[in-house]
């Protein structure tokens, strides 16, 4: 069999084109064509690159769209049968990230062995894999893949039985075009069966205080030990976890913006689902984490939302905004590498101007290895480290749909755009926390407090 010298990620590029597809037939019940699609698929491809593909790398490629599992053999697939699998899965199973194993004898690398696939191979062995996405993005064919999450969700949106809360990132605004407000987007979500739109960064706030007061705290009692923030990036949290355990204690105990969004909505709304959108991969894993699987029920990207507004149709310019005031600046600016730290940094001023702050942001995997080692060799003089697994922060997630560079000006503009500046400047802040029985925002902090135990910090089960 002849190899596939190609470039261009040519199953990733299907995988958009069959996942629209299945949007389609799903969400408006045309069933009858189903089982053409993977023929049609074939035809395509080999159009396309001119080489044969056999439609068992088809049938996996669409289980992988469809949140299933890729399966070694392939017998006689009746996609109806795929279809009511997958929509009526509870949640997606780990791995996120799966290997289309059939696909890599097409590969120019099929007669050696495949780094790139043995890594990842290697990572989730050892249980080291945080679902960066690094390894998909190296794969010349597209072999490798996160599974969406949509389909599943499809009869939930639509039955109403549950209300259904769209979690957004930070880094969402000006993603999907220039003049998609919060507002619009919220629209939008909307008309597709969410109940509501939060964002994110209303969650970063509350922690933006929790880790102010923590870092006070920490100085006061004269700790000249440095404090890591666990806020935002599940790499790296996982990163100084498996790479640098010498220094794994001295991890913030808050869980992400995320999982106190998740948290939050569902202490509000006990019935409530809730899906994230962001631009991340890897906090489809860290959703199904098993001390943080409470908060979040499905995890979509940037990318798939995009996809999903087309293929239903739902066109952005032409829906009234539903616009309301949730974060502050220091919430929003959580998007980029250095937000967490600006953030605290403007806050511990308010809580007391005298408190030394020396900060220092890691952004790419890279930069974090070897910045982080030179803090633990005391090369950096700094007393709070914030990391990023991405280049830029979360604007630079795998998923993301711009530039870095315009990403972080939409970001500057949104985040200077807010009329409250600190999370001791938001009334929505104060009032969820006195609706959970915490008077006073100081009280963050309190070890013991049940509740927040419970929204706030990482559990241990």
């Amino acid at each position: 069999m002849k190899p596939i010298y190609i470039e261009n990620q040519i199953l990733s590029n299907y995988k958009s084109k069959i996942f629209q597809e299945l949007i389609r037939i799903i969400w408006y019940e045309n069933l009858n064509d189903i089982n053409e699609i993977p023929q049609k698929v074939l035809k395509d491809l080999r159009n396309d690159i001119n080489k044969e593909i056999d439609e068992g790398t088809v049938i996996n490629l669409i289980r992988i769209i469809m949140g299933l599992d890729p399966i070694d053999r392939i017998d006689d697939v009746n996609l109806k049968d795929l279809i009511n699998e997958a929509t009526n899965l509870k949640q997606i199973q780990m791995p996120v990230i799966s290997i289309i194993d059939d696909a890599c004898k097409y590969c120019e690398s099929s007669k050696g062995e495949c780094l790139t696939k043995s890594k990842h191979i290697h990572c989730n062995k050892e249980s080291t894999c945080s679902s960066c996405g690094q390894c998909m993005y190296k794969c010349k064919l597209g072999a490798i893949s996160d599974k969406i999450e949509f389909i599943p969700m499809i009869n939930m949106l639509k039955s109403k039985e549950y209300p259904v809360y769209a979690a957004v990132a930070p880094a969402f605004i000006g993603q999907f075009g220039e003049n998609v407000t919060a507002g619009i987007l919220r629209s939008a979500l909307k008309s597709i069966g969410f109940e509501d739109m939060i964002e994110v960064a209303f969650a970063a706030d509350i922690l933006t205080a929790k880790e102010a007061y923590s870092f006070y705290e920490n100085m006061n009692n004269n700790n000249k030990e440095f404090f890591i923030t666990s806020c935002c990036c599940p790499v790296w949290v996982n990163l100084v976890k498996n790479k640098f355990p010498i220094v794994a204690d001295k991890i913030s105990t808050s869980v992400s913006p995320m999982i106190a969004c998740g948290r939050i909505i569902k202490i509000l709304n006990p019935s409530a689902k809730v899906v994230f959108i962001g631009p991340c991969i890897a906090k489809k894993e860290e959703a199904k984490e098993d001390a943080l699987n409470d908060a979040i029920d499905f995890v979509l990207t940037f990318e798939e939302i995009e996809q999903i507004f087309k293929a239903l149709n739902v066109n952005l310019l032409d829906i009234e905004e539903d616009a309301r005031e949730e974060s502050s600046y220091c919430g929003r600016i959580y998007a980029k590498s250095g937000g967490v730290s600006k953030s605290i940094e403007a806050t511990l001023k308010e809580i007391d101007s005298s408190i030394k702050f020396k900060p220092i942001a890691f952004q790419g995997a890279k930069e974090c290895i070897e910045d982080l080692n030179k803090v633990i060799n005391k090369e950096l003089d700094v007393n709070f480290i914030e990391g990023m697994g991405c280049i830029g922060g979360c604007i630079g997630g795998p998923k993301k749909l711009l530039s870095v560079d315009k990403g972080s000006a939409n970001v500057d503009k949104y985040s200077n755009e807010a009329d409250m500046k600190t999370p001791l400047d938001n009334l929505n802040v104060a009032q969820f926390l006195i609706q959970i029985g915490i008077l006073k925002v100081e009280n963050l902090n309190v070890k013991d407090h049940e509740k927040i135990q419970k929204i706030f910090e990482r559990s241990t089960k």
